[in-house]
């Protein structure tokens, strides 16, 4: 079992090289217009044509943006290109490195293997194919990510026995190829170099300075101690037609003085519509492996995260899971969804500048939370203190409310009826002894309980505005109280910010899941001991970090696109296939009315006369009817009509009392029907010292009696 490969001609016969009896990894130098590139293609195309895909892959490592390379991305043999590496790049790229030791590792264990070439000789179908990592420009990209050596000297060392072998290509491995790395690398090709120093240091002596420049692809291999052969590499963009060219002769008539050439016609072959070698020898193979139903190799570098996700795709099912996205997980080769778990992780934030998605992530969460079973279900309320986007989510059935920032009045609604609501469940949750709403349904047989997640969009904004007045202090209190004790009875708070500081220790400390996207400076990522190399102002929306879990997360979204007109369509499409399904619906967080029918309000309540609605319930609440009532107010602030409901409402609860109207001036109520009498400017009383007996009749047990209010009229 070998690895070898034509590159080129001796001068003699075909020159080959073998990574694995002369390698197990191989360093290629060649300064600039040497044919370094070429001659790496050049290397690929051999082995890709004498080896199956099943038994030799690539993955392409290139600084400089993937041009070395050019069609080999295209062979069947291919699992991946890694370019433009920042330095986050790297670590993730050893890192899927290491993974893929591992992997190896195991399955060799598992097979009682010593090597892979051992499980090869067993005709073993698990045996998968060595694995050629070609790094170009070596040299530079150590220049910029100096950690990446380090890792590689760990590949190199643990490869050999497990089919991993790299070709380490760079322009001047001086300062470069440490002692460690090199001690692994036997096999040197060397093209022209710069010097003689340049090229003592890949083959250990100076004939690679000497090579003629006008002949690129003229290199040097050493294979072993002493073994240095020269030859010159294939040239991958040449254009072979079917039939050989004729060779050109010329013929020089040769005489006393200058000979005279002949002029024979060319016979040239045109060659403008032949493909390139590389394009026929990629096309081919890749055709072959496609007829002979060879499998895609398995990829040990998984893609970068896509840009988006579509939330109705991943695996949403249940309301103790709530999907977030997809976390990158290159440590174990995979990117798996990422959930929030309300009743162990209780609360989540997401920081994030100005358009990095937090808005869109509370959505998503809300939407996430909607397509859970509707039997219990996850009611949704929000309170938006940016710039409205939560609002898009009111069509959906799951959504009780959403309130603007600036309506207190709601908020504070809202806030008390969550305490009630926990206060509530805890007594319940208590005596049924079980810890959280999973638990309670399970236990109890309640299983219509609904969770319930409260959005707030820009708890900065809300922080800031509620400590600032006493009157409020009262709202955040119950907030950060509700922190605390939701968790416990299904009632959990997710949040934005534009900064990790929006939120105090005091709040912060109760959301144990703290999502971390694109930030305004680094500032944000030190504040929350993240790698500031990881986000950058072109990740795109969504994309985010998790605390204490430093890897890619990309959140999902409904659809595929976060144009906020495409995102109410969707939204607004789910609503309307969910209102069909069957299940209880949040109730809604009502303003006080700025008017209030008489017909809609009930004779009494309890017994007594209906004095309004109550600010805090929101229902009908009565008034006692003894003793001295004073109406208050303002001019024009309804003291007028709050004196004829009075009369109203009297009347209605117990029809045979005597109302008297008094007024100094002329009044609206003068003329009002419900009176049995009325003094006023218009019916002036004889004389100003006059008594008034005002007698209000009753009945109790069907007979009447009298009530006398004795007093001077003023």
């Amino acid at each position: 079992m070998s690895l070898r490969a034509v590159v080129g001609h001796s001068g003699s016969d075909v020159f080959t090289l073998d990574l694995r009896s002369q390698g197990p990894h191989a360093l290629v130098g060649g300064t600039t217009g040497a044919g370094k590139s070429e001659f790496l293609q050049a290397w690929v195309l051999g082995m890709a044509a004498a080896h199956s895909p099943d038994r030799v892959t690539f993955l392409f490592v290139d600084y400089k943006g993937g041009a070395a390379f050019a069609k080999c991305l295209e062979l069947p043999h291919v699992v991946g290109l890694v370019t433009d590496l920042s330095p986050y790049l790297v670590r993730r790229a050893l890192t899927s490195l290491r993974a893929e030791l591992r992997h190896r590792e195991h399955l060799l264990n598992r097979k009682g293997a010593k090597d892979l070439a051992e499980l090869e000789k067993r005709g073993d179908p698990d045996c998968p194919p060595s694995l050629v990592i070609v790094v170009d420009e070596f040299a530079a990209l150590v220049g910029e990510v100096p950690e990446f050596v380090d890792g590689v000297v760990d590949v190199a060392q643990r490869g050999r026995s497990l089919g991993l072998h790299l070709i380490l290509a760079t322009q001047r491995p001086a300062g470069v190829i440490k002692d460690n790395l090199r001690a692994n690398t036997n096999l040197r090709v060397a093209l022209r170099m710069a010097d003689e120093h340049d090229s003592s240091d890949v083959l250990g002596e100076k004939t690679a300075a000497f090579f003629d420049p006008a002949i690129p692809g003229r290199g040097a291999a050493k294979t072993g101690p002493g073994r240095v052969t020269q030859f010159q590499a294939g040239y991958p963009g040449a254009k072979t037609p079917q039939a050989a060219i004729a060779a050109s002769v010329e013929i020089e008539e040769l005489s006393f003085g200058v000979g005279v050439l002949w002029r024979v016609p060319e016979r040239a072959a045109n060659l403008d519509d032949i493909e390139t070698d590389i394009d026929r020898l990629v096309a081919t193979m890749s055709r072959a492996a496609k007829m002979a139903a060879v499998p895609a190799p398995r990829k040990p570098w998984l893609e970068a995260l896509a840009p988006t996700y579509d939330l109705s795709k991943l695996d949403q099912r249940r309301d103790t899971e709530l999907v977030l996205g997809v976390l990158d997980d290159p440590a174990n080769q995979r990117q798996r969804v990422e959930f929030f778990r309300p009743d162990v992780e209780g609360n989540i934030a997401f920081y994030g500048a100005g358009g990095s998605g937090k808005t869109t992530a509370l959505r998503s969460l809300a939407i996430a939370a909607s397509i859970t079973p509707r039997s219990a279900g996850v009611h949704v309320y929000g309170i938006d203190f940016a710039g409205g986007g939560l609002g898009l989510l009111e069509p959906l059935p799951n959504v009780g409310s959403v309130i603007e920032g600036a309506d207190e009045e709601r908020i504070l609604r809202l806030f008390r009826w969550l305490r009630a609501e926990a206060d509530s469940r805890a007594a319940r949750y208590t005596a049924a002894k079980t810890a959280t709403i999973f638990e309670y349904r399970r236990v109890s047989g309640n299983h219509a309980e609904p969770r319930i997640l409260v959005l707030i969009d820009g708890i900065g904004t809300f922080r800031t505005d509620y400590e600032a007045s006493a009157d409020r202090q009262a709202i955040l209190t119950m907030f950060q109280q509700l922190l605390v004790d939701g968790r416990g009875v299904g009632i959990h708070f997710a949040v934005s910010a534009d900064r990790p500081a929006a939120l105090p220790v005091s709040f912060a400390s109760a959301f144990q899941r703290r999502v971390v996207l694109r930030q305004s400076d680094d500032d944000g990522y030190r504040y929350l001991d993240l790698p500031r190399d990881v986000l950058s102002p072109t990740s795109p929306p969504g994309r985010a970090m998790q605390v204490g879990l430093p890897q890619e997360l990309q959140l999902a979204i409904l659809g595929d696109s976060v144009n906020v007109a495409a995102q109410s369509r969707m939204i607004e499409q789910l609503a309307s296939f969910l209102s069909g399904l069957d299940g209880p619906r949040p109730a809604e967080v009502r303003r006080l009315p700025l008017e209030i029918s008489a017909r809609s309000m009930p004779a009494s309540v309890r017994g007594r006369p209906v004095l309004g609605v109550a600010d805090e319930t929101l229902a009908p609440i009565e008034f006692a009817p003894a003793g001295t009532v004073m109406i208050w107010g303002a001019a024009q602030s309804g003291r007028t009509n709050a004196l004829a409901w009075f009369a109203h409402s009297l009347r209605s609860w117990r029809p045979d009392i005597v109302r008297a109207h008094l007024s100094a001036r002329r009044s609206p109520l003068t003329s009002y029907p419900l009176w049995d009498f009325s003094v006023g400017a218009m019916n002036p009383f004889p004389s100003p010292n006059a008594s008034l007996i005002l007698l209000f009749i009753y009945r109790q047990n069907g007979e009447a009696r009298p009530r006398r209010s004795e007093g001077n009229l003023l």
